[in-house]
Parts: C-alpha cells; structure tokens; sequence
C-alpha cells in the first residue's frame, strides 16, 4: 500500500480553498454578470421574467406592503381600542380610590366611635368596681359575708348549781352584744350565728334563739376589733358595765381573751328576703265572711 503525497499532486483548485460563504457570493455574483452580459451582446432586452429573481423580489415588495398596510390599519384600529381601555381603566382607578377614601373616613369614624365607646366602657367598668368594692364592705358589715381578724372570744355560761337565777338569759347576751359594739367592734357572732341588723336574741322558755336557731351554754360571743382596747372599751361602756354587775351578782361564768384571728361566718342569705308589709289591723286585714257559711 502507497500512501500519495498532497504536495506532489499539485495545488488544490481555488473552489476548493475558497471560504464558502466567499464562494456563495461569488459565484451568485458571477452568474448574474454573465447573464446580463450575454443579454446585451445579443442585443436582447434584460427580461425581468427570464432571471427567476426580479419577480419574487416583486412579490415580496408587494407583500411587505400589503404587510404594512394591515399592520397600520391594525394599529390603527388598535390605538382606538387601547385609547378607550386607557380611559376604561383609569375611571375604574378613580372609582376605586373614591371607594377607598369614603372607606378610610369610615374607618376613621369608627376608630373614634370605638375610642368614646371604650372610654364609656371603662368609666363603667371603674363604677362597676366602686359599686362592687361598696357592696362586698356592706356586706361584711352588715353581717351577710365572712369576717376575719384580730378581736376576742368571750365565753359565757350558768352560774355552777343551776339556780335558775344563775341561767343565762337572752338580756344577757345583749348586754355583752351591745357593750361589745360600743367598745368598737365590726363583726359579732354567738355560738357561729352572725349578728346582723335583723338578728335578735329572745328566749323561747329556757332556750335562747337568735336568726331562727336554738343556742345552748355554753354562749362563746367571737367579736373583732382592736385588741389593744376592745376589752377595756367593754368595760367602760355602759352595757358592758351592766353585763358585768349582772355576771357578778349571779356567779355566771366568763371569760376573755383576746385573738389574732378570730373568724365570723356570715348570715343566712335568706334573712335579707323582703317582706311586705300592709296597713291596717288584723281584723281588717281578713277576708270578709259570707254569712251562708256560718247559718
């Protein structure tokens, strides 16, 4: 097997060294040229028809023409369209910013519709509080809620014997109520039955009640106030003087002493129930008899 030399064959023709863009554009050219000038040698007009590029040229004059045309009238057409959906759009903005400013004022109200509300709600809320604190002080006061504190514890029974002179009556007791409120207590209770403005000691024979319960001795009065002088206070009341003449006279028993925490429960809820009162007599007050009855 021979291998040939390039070089020996000669040089390589030009078409083939030739970029091909070059030789495209060459050869196009050339052919052109030699066209045309076989046409005048003959002394034959140049015929537009006979080249096959002269008439596509044409064709596609025309139909970048008609291209331009539709594309005018196209944007023509267009620009009307656009102009009135610019100005669609830009009524819509302007209605919606309308909408938008009459819901910002709207808000704007209600912020301080809601500001004067709120401020309504918390003066009441602080009346409320008022009202509250009032009535939980009112009720512990009056007897119908739990009370704690410093006081003293006070027990009180029979004379030893059981003379009936010797046995703790109701007047009693009051003295030593009484006495004790004197001297400067807040809450009372005997035998775990609070005192309270209704509340009232009686004797029923031998038994002493107070808020519709039965006591028995012996009578441990729980009060509370000031330690420091609520003892002396009983003393040198009025009431408390006599409760002390009468347990003296009689030998009843008692004893004193003072508390740091003395607890009171509260009354019955159902002794602050109302209770109607009508004017007039007993006899008045029932129902007329139909004589028929009594025949």
């Amino acid at each position: 097997m021979t291998t040939s030399d390039p070089q020996a064959a000669g040089p390589l023709p030009a078409h083939v060294t030739t970029p091909l863009l070059a030789l495209i554009t060459q050869q196009s050219l050339d052919e052109d040229y030699q066209h045309v000038a076989e046409q005048r040698r003959s002394g034959a007009r140049p015929a537009v028809a006979r080249t096959g590029r002269s008439p596509r040229t044409l064709i596609a004059v025309l139909l970048f023409g008609t291209l331009l045309a539709v594309a005018a009238v196209q944007t023509a057409r267009n620009a009307g369209v656009t102009s009135a959906g610019r100005d669609q759009l830009i009524s819509r903005i302007d209605s919606r910013r309308a909408a938008l400013a009459g819901l910002q004022a709207q808000m704007a109200r209600l912020r301080t519709d809601t500001g004067a509300a709120q401020a309504r709600y918390d003066a009441a809320g602080k009346r409320l509080d008022t009202l509250n604190n009032a009535r939980a002080a009112d009720l512990v006061r009056t007897g119908f809620d739990t009370m704690n504190g410093p006081g003293v514890r006070v027990v009180v029974n029979d004379a030893p014997g059981g003379l009936a002179q010797g046995q703790v009556q109701d007047k009693d007791l009051r003295l030593l109520v009484n006495g004790l409120w004197q001297a400067g207590a807040t809450g009372i209770s005997v035998n775990g039955q609070r005192i309270t403005a209704l509340s009232a000691l009686r004797n029923s024979g031998e038994v002493i009640r107070i808020n519709g319960v039965s006591l028995s001795p012996p009578y441990t009065v729980l009060a509370v106030g000031d330690t420091r002088t609520l003892q002396a206070g009983l003393a040198e009341s009025t009431s408390g003087a006599q409760f002390q003449a009468v347990t003296d006279q009689f030998g009843m028993r008692v004893s004193m002493e003072n508390r740091d925490d003395v607890r009171l429960p509260e009354a019955s809820p159902g002794m602050m129930a109302l209770h109607k009162a009508r004017s007039g007599t007993s006899k008045q007050q029932k129902p007329p008899v139909n004589q028929e009855e009594t025949q």
